[in-house]
């Protein structure tokens, strides 16, 4: 055997093997959801007695299509207004001239080095000032906040790489005006990296668990990763893992539905960070 192909082998094989590793965890939860709401066996026996029990209870206890509207409600507003406001600004600061741009720029990038967990005491305090708190306002103003330094430093370099000037010098010699010029030239030729904003903070504003755990406290407002909680045991009542599985696939399925309809946008939108600013 040729030395290529017995390295071709091992390297498909250890590629198998590691993805059964962190396979493994997705398949015995899987398992795991199908059981008897009763049964207590080793869960390394896959598929043993399959029963819809759990995800019946789970759906019921999760009340899920209330959860799941306020998850789509909650994305869907804040994704919108991180989308506008992260592109006039990304905009603005690619065509900015001289050292204001790029001081804007920096700005913005050094909001990336504090996460908001470091400053969730400040923010805490100004939402309740505010008067918004346990709204969905809350949350929506705190993701949108989080989101924007990365999203603004993801449009503005897009901009920088792969939108030329000359179109828009262009439209100011045909007599279009700055926000004409934005919505005609400019959004359609960043699309691809407002897919990928999408993608990379939509999905994180999807699962979040802390802000919502924050601010979110009555029942009828809580999302879809929220309602795990009510899964979780205490000192009388133990947790009940067969329901937390079926809970938490129950979660992953808007999202996987999500990915089989817009799979292409995925990955197009995944590849422009990329870019070479």
């Amino acid at each position: 055997m040729k030395k290529s192909v017995r390295n071709e082998i091992l390297v498909t094989v250890g590629i198998g093997l590691f993805f059964l590793l962190f396979l493994s965890p997705i398949i015995i939860a899987l398992s795991g959801s199908f059981r008897e709401l009763k049964d207590t066996s080793s869960y390394l026996k896959l598929f043993n007695n399959i029963s819809l029990e759990s995800y019946k209870e789970a759906f019921s206890k999760m009340k899920y299509f209330r959860s799941l509207k306020n998850s789509v409600i909650i994305t869907c507003i804040s994704t919108c207004i991180l989308l506008v406001t992260c592109s006039m600004a990304g905009y603005a600061i690619a065509r900015l001239k001289h050292k204001l741009g790029a001081f804007f720029q920096i700005f913005f990038l050094a909001g990336m080095i504090v996460s908001a967990q470091m400053s969730i005491i400040p923010m805490y305090r100004i939402v309740n000032k505010l008067g918004i708190g346990n709204t969905i306002a809350a949350p929506i103003c705190l993701y949108v906040t989080a989101a924007l330094p990365f999203s603004i430093f993801l449009y503005t370099n897009f901009i920088k790489s792969s939108v030329p000037v000359a179109l828009e010098e262009a439209a100011r010699v045909d007599g279009a005006g700055v926000v004409h010029t934005f919505r005609k030239i400019v959004i359609p030729l960043t699309k691809p990296a407002l897919i990928s904003i999408v993608i990379t903070q939509g999905v994180p504003i999807w699962n979040d668990f802390f802000f919502g755990m924050l601010f979110l406290s009555a029942p009828k407002q809580k999302t879809l990763p929220l309602t795990m909680l009510n899964f979780i045991g205490d000192m009388e009542n133990a947790t009940q893992w067969n329901t937390l599985f079926a809970a938490c696939f129950l979660s992953a399925v808007p999202m996987l539905m999500v990915y089989m309809f817009l799979q292409r946008y995925f990955v197009g939108g995944l590849t422009v960070g990329a870019v070479k600013g």
